[in-house]
């Protein structure tokens, strides 16, 4: 699913090097054990494939101005504009004030988190392993548009 969101956002290079059996291991160990607090949900198609994956949790930033983060959400392109993301987003955050990072001069995710009511908080940081610059983006009051 990374190769797919990020193509137009992240090195090239990264996203082939990336290893769809670790990406697994690494979901798998979120479903077990990763964050006791947190939720992982999964959306599948008709066949029984994984079309869509989302996380969130308790912030990770110690500067943060809410207690909740998405940590991840992606869907498979195939799936873009079915409403899984939006699924996916609720089921993770619902209406509740939380944080996110995004990758910068990402337009559709950009208009997607907007649509959701987050808007641009100002932090930054760099994406470790791929050097894609990140932004903060926020949601400070539960289902309010910004």
């Amino acid at each position: 699913m990374w190769r797919e969101a990020y193509a137009d956002n992240m090195p090239a290079d990264f996203l082939e090097g990336l290893d769809p059996v670790k990406a697994a291991e690494r979901w798998r160990l979120r479903f077990e054990m990763d964050e006791p607090d947190g939720v992982v949900v999964v959306a599948t198609g008709r066949d029984g494939e994984i079309v869509g994956l989302a996380s969130a949790g308790p912030t990770r930033d110690g500067d943060s101005l809410t207690d909740w983060e998405l940590y991840s959400i992606n869907v498979l392109a195939a799936h873009h504009g079915s409403g899984v993301a939006d699924q996916l987003i609720t089921a993770a955050v619902a209406d509740r004030p939380a944080t996110l990072w995004v990758v910068r001069d990402n337009p559709r995710a950009d208009a997607f988190y907007r649509r959701h009511g987050f808007s641009v908080e100002g932090a930054t940081k760099i994406h470790e392993g791929s050097g894609a610059t990140e932004i903060r983006m926020i949601r400070n009051m539960a289902g309010a548009a910004n």
